[in-house]
């Protein structure tokens, strides 16, 4: 059903779609240490990223409290749902895998990541518990409510879930632009996992999953790497 935007709503759409992808471009020299920075702490970046995770859910959650969206809607796990869950890990695993080894040597050196992935034990739990949160929040703020609302704007869905893709992709820019793409195609997996399975909460756990898997799978080719050259 249509929804009529208030002011709650356009400030999330605007937040969502414009304001965070402008802060995460403008992020990236921060990130990395550029311009003459010094980089922040990787403890410091990933606590900065479960905080941004929190308000960002406790937006979207007030925004779809306030519109009435039944957003968290749950049948139970069934086999399908299982069967769903395991076939968009494995063809995000195996994409990413794929990515990887379309990179050049360069590019693999110089990614992103590098000034994210933990190095302590202490630091790898933060990583999980901001993998769950970002896991928790993106889903329920771009495949959940944004796609709701600029669906009701635009009165089209595919529209709508291409732009949330869009924003999804362009809050990535610190990791370049071959991992925008990379983001974007997820986006559009998450959404078609929320569409076959009526529910957030298979993407959530997706999500989740696949951030600590990909940190946990990329730093152990960058030792393999480390160690070969």
């Amino acid at each position: 059903m249509p929804l009529r935007l208030d002011l709650q709503s356009a400030v999330f759409v605007v937040l969502v779609l414009l304001v965070m992808p402008i802060a995460a471009v403008r992020s990236k020299s921060i990130i990395t240490g550029g311009r003459g920075r010094q980089a922040p702490q990787r403890s410091d970046l990933l606590a900065r990223a479960l905080f941004v995770q929190l308000l960002l859910f406790a937006f979207a959650f007030l925004v779809a409290r306030h519109e009435a969206m039944p957003l968290w809607s749950w049948s139970g796990l069934r086999l399908d749902t299982i069967a769903i869950a395991a076939g968009a890990l494995t063809l995000l695993l195996t994409v990413g895998a794929l990515s990887w080894h379309l990179r050049t040597p360069d590019e693999r050196r110089t990614l992103w990541l590098r000034n994210l992935l933990p190095q302590t034990a202490s630091q790898w739990a933060l990583w999980s518990v901001v993998s769950l949160a970002a896991g928790v929040a993106e889903e329920t703020a771009y495949r959940g409510v944004l796609v709701v609302l600029l669906a009701s704007a635009t009165a089209s869905f595919v529209l709508a879930v291409i732009l949330s893709a869009a924003a999804f992709a362009v809050v990535h820019y610190p990791q370049g632009a071959k991992s925008m793409g990379w983001v974007f195609a997820i986006g559009l997996v998450m959404q078609a996992v929320v569409a076959a399975t009526g529910t957030l909460y298979v993407a959530m756990g997706v999500h989740a999953v696949y951030d600590v898997t990909a940190a946990l799978t990329a730093e152990r080719r960058m030792r393999a790497e480390e160690a070969e050259s």
